[in-house]
């Protein structure tokens, strides 16, 4: 057992050794992985996606691997270093250590499953990964490609396309500071790694990874079909079938939920080969399975991956200074469903950041988000819930049982909505910074999914459309179809003009009970002196909200002396740039460590 493989203990004083059953957070190396403890011949090894795929298929990820759990299997994934909480070096060239990391992966999942034989489970260019190392990695008892990448060069082209759609499809453009050309969403590759991904591919095959393999292909892609050929052709017998819902999943982490007749097509295939493999050979060691995880030790800061809250459903990383850490820490609170990293990785790169000034973190995925299980009384949408306040009260309860007292509330978007309904009520809270919110007080009647899903569209669009042909009115006489974003539209601008009429009517309208709402918990906050920061980038959607609530430019903030507001420039909504994420972090620095 090298030292890259051995597991750790968490001097932080969690002692447990029993398995979670959602996961048992380990580290190795310089990543950190998701152990799943299971009793048969075979244990599953997860090689993920990487980048903006990552993002949107983690919650389906930690799905997957908790169903086949559920079918008695062990299963382990784990970031490659760079991406996810993995750490990296300062230039990192080629792909050796991802290579490493896999091995010592595959090592660490034997030992601790007490099996020998794998199945090698890999999405995107995970499923290439699996077909480049399955020889090192045997003996390989079968193996899942899911939409795998069959060109590394082509591959790397269409990151840089989407590089471009998701930035025009956020009005943001490309970001002049990216030497790659291809951060989907500024989530970036180190550029050293480039050359090795374009040689990376499916075309040149010479030996089957196993001798089972399954592989959901996209539809209409032929690249999927000739590499079911080809395998076929080395001896495999290929189960192919259609990746379902691929599309949605792999473009937009908010709306790619876990698709439940994929993943029991996928488990019930695995559990198939690990009834056919009969059981664990004799002379194979106990199963070992870890304690806490060890922190992995970076620069200025040392992070250690942990789980908390009701048998310990939640899941977080704790990132510390490597000196002795000041009292208050800070909590990063979910925006939308991008997992704990944070869109462009800022929640990362902005904990190690605070580390390296003295102050702990902790990054959190609420219920059913990322690497949170969910809930079994949960609601269904987790966002603008009381279920997600309820979630992130959990997690000042567990920096609380690690000495830290006080903790600074940070979350944008949906995020700060919990974030500032969480402090309202938990008297722990003495600092809250909330960026770019969008929702002070939740409207009852509105529809979650279409505050969602419309509310980045522009007023300006509708209004485009209704400047055209005579089209207020044939919007009023019903002959203008404006579809759901457009009905979204007119309802956010009733609302709006409801809620700034709210002071003439009182509490006599619904807007204006909300506004007196809004209203009481600001007075709440000031009246236990909680420093209130308000962060917007410079024309983002939740100025309508602060507007609404508090007129032009929040003239009406100065009634509450607690609270400030500060408006940054040229950033989008979720701060995707390089330079964007920098100027939110000098930012929080000069609010949170001045």
């Amino acid at each position: 057992m090298t030292a890259a493989t051995a597991y750790r203990v968490d001097p932080a004083g969690e002692t447990s050794t029993a398995p979670s059953p959602f996961g048992t957070p380990v580290t190795f190396g310089r990543s950190m992985g998701m152990l799943h403890a299971g009793s048969a011949p075979v244990a599953v090894l997860m090689l993920g996606a990487i980048g903006y795929e990552e993002l949107c298929l983690r919650a389906t990820w930690r799905s997957l691997a908790q169903a086949i759990s559920d079918k008695g299997i062990a299963c382990l994934r784990f970031d490659y270093p760079g991406q996810g909480d993995a750490h990296e070096a300062a230039d990192p060239q080629g792909l050796d250590d991802w290579f490493e990391t896999i091995r010592d992966a595959a090592s660490l999942l034997r030992r601790t499953s007490g099996c020998e034989r794998l199945v090698l489970l890999g999405q995107g260019l995970g499923g290439t990964l699996a077909l480049r190392l399955a020889e090192e990695l045997a003996p390989v008892a079968a193996s899942v490609l899911m939409a795998p990448v069959g060109n590394g060069k082509r591959y790397l082209r269409e990151l840089s396309a989407w590089t471009r759609i998701v930035s025009d499809r956020i009005g943001i453009g490309t970001d002049p500071d990216d030497d790659t050309r291809c951060a989907v969403a500024g989530l970036r590759i180190a550029p050293g790694r480039l050359p090795a991904i374009a040689t990376l591919g499916t075309s040149a095959l010479q030996k089957a990874p196993s001798e089972q393999v399954l592989l959901l292909s996209r539809p209409g892609h032929g690249g999927d079909t000739a590499l079911a050929e080809a395998l076929t052709g080395l001896g495999a017998t290929v189960t192919q079938r259609d990746y379902d819902g691929y599309e949605t999943l792999t473009t937009d982490p908010t709306a790619a939920r876990p698709p439940k007749a994929t993943i029991a097509g996928i488990v019930d295939w695995i559990a198939e080969q690990a009834a056919a493999a009969g059981s664990i050979p004799a002379g194979i060691g106990a199963p070992q399975f870890p304690g806490p995880a060890e922190g992995l030790l970076g620069d200025g800061f040392v992070e250690r991956p942990i789980r908390f809250g009701p048998d310990g459903r939640l899941f977080g990383v704790l990132c510390e200074p490597l000196g002795q850490p000041a009292r208050e820490p800070i909590i990063f609170v979910n925006a939308g469903r991008d997992y704990h990293i944070g869109w462009a990785r800022v929640s990362v790169s902005q904990a190690r950041a605070f580390a390296r000034r003295g102050i702990a973190s902790l990054r959190f995925d609420a219920s059913s988000v990322g690497d949170s299980g969910i809930a079994a009384d949960g609601p269904e949408e987790i966002l603008y819930s009381q279920a997600q306040i309820d979630d992130v009260r959990l997690a000042i309860d567990a920096m609380q049982a690690r000495g830290f007292d006080a903790p600074v509330l940070i979350g944008r978007c949906s995020g700060a909505y919990a974030a500032f309904h969480a402090a309202v009520v938990d008297e722990r809270i003495r600092r809250l910074v909330i960026v770019n919110n969008e929702r002070f007080v939740w409207d009852p009647d509105e529809s979650v999914e279409d505050a969602i899903r419309y509310a980045h569209r522009s007023a300006g669009d509708l209004g485009a459309t209704l400047a055209r042909k005579d089209g207020l009115r044939r919007l009023l006489t019903g002959k203008l179809r404006v579809g759901p974003a457009g009905r979204y539209l007119i309802y956010r601008y009733r609302k709006r003009l409801s809620v700034k009429l709210a002071p003439v009517l009182g509490r006599l309208t619904k807007h204006g009970r909300l506004h007196h709402q809004c209203h009481r918990h600001f007075a709440t906050l000031a009246a236990r002196n909680v420093e209130l920061s308000l962060l917007y980038a410079d024309g983002d959607v939740g100025l309508a909200e602060l507007q609404t609530y508090f007129g032009e430019a929040g003239k009406g903030l100065a009634a509450y002396p607690n609270a400030s507001l500060t408006m940054l420039a040229d950033a989008d909504h979720n701060f995707t740039h390089l330079a964007a994420g920098r100027r939110l972090l000098d930012a929080l620095m000069r609010i949170v460590a001045p």
